[in-house]
């Protein structure tokens, strides 16, 4: 289970918009809104997935942009086949 931190800008008069959207989204939680910023996390089956999910926040009317803060991925089960040769 990879797990990413991000804060989403969206244009002020969109916030609740697109935490709205970003909330019916699988595997996506909205924790806080501050102002034009939502703080979300992802919780993904591989960093790949996280990085799909992730990418497709900008699509979403009103998001300006996408800034990862943390992301935990040595659960990531595609990493440790790629560590096993």
């Amino acid at each position: 289970m990879v797990i990413s931190s991000l804060v989403v800008e969206t244009a002020p008069e969109h916030t609740d918009d697109v935490a709205r959207e970003l909330s019916g989204r699988e595997g996506v939680e909205v924790h806080e809104k501050n102002d034009y910023k939502l703080v979300v996390t992802i919780e993904a089956e591989t960093v790949d997935d996280s990085h799909g999910i992730a990418s497709s926040f900008i699509g979403i009317e009103g998001v300006t942009g996408i800034n990862l803060v943390y992301a935990n991925f040595e659960d990531d089960p595609t990493l440790a086949k790629a560590g096993q040769r």
